[in-house]
């Protein structure tokens, strides 16, 4: 039963130019003596990974290859295991297709940012109290639609104003307590 692979490889940078073209033709060469037929191979090249672990040694960019080819699903073990122990290879990636190979005629390079999310329309949005604040700019730090306290022409000032009244029902607690113990 013949099936359809991709094979991904992350090659060590650090390996050499000409190591990492004989390693990515070593593995093609394995492949086609399992009786696989491999149908396409990309070089994409040097790219930045997208974390580091201990068992990657560190590097922070590899080189990539991918294999596109088919073949009977006992090639593969035999294949994990000889990239298990090639020190030029990182990390490896077989995946199992199922449909046609896709193809990507070229990739882009890593400074482009593909994604570009549509731009929200501006009315959707709702005031931002840093910028669109139609109090003007003398505004005081308090609740939404509270006058600006700033100017001093009220009477008394709501800081003060509260004091008191939480003053008043400790008093009157006072003098109760005094009632109940027969004290007047």
């Amino acid at each position: 039963m013949v099936k359809k692979y991709e094979l991904v490889l992350l090659i060590d940078p650090q390996v050499g130019d000409n190591q990492i073209e004989t390693t990515i033709q070593g593995y093609k060469q394995r492949l086609e003596d399992a009786n696989a037929e491999v149908l396409h191979v990309d070089h994409w090249g040097l790219r930045k990974l997208a974390y580091t672990s201990a068992a990657m040694q560190g590097r922070q960019q590899a080189f990539y290859a991918l294999y596109q080819f088919s073949g009977p699903p006992e090639l593969i073990k035999p294949l994990e295991v000889a990239m298990k122990l090639d020190e030029a290879v990182l990390r490896h990636l077989f995946i199992s297709v199922d449909g046609e190979f896709l193809r990507v005629p070229q990739l882009a390079p890593e400074n482009v940012y593909i994604y570009n999310p549509p731009e929200r329309p501006r009315e959707r949005r709702g005031p931002r109290r840093d910028r669109d604040d139609e109090r003007g700019e003398g505004r005081s730090d308090g609740p939404p639609g509270r006058p600006n306290d700033s100017g001093g022409d009220s009477a008394a000032p709501a800081a003060p104003a509260a004091a008191p009244v939480a003053a008043e029902p400790a008093a009157a607690a006072v003098s109760e307590g005094a009632g109940d113990n027969g004290e007047e």
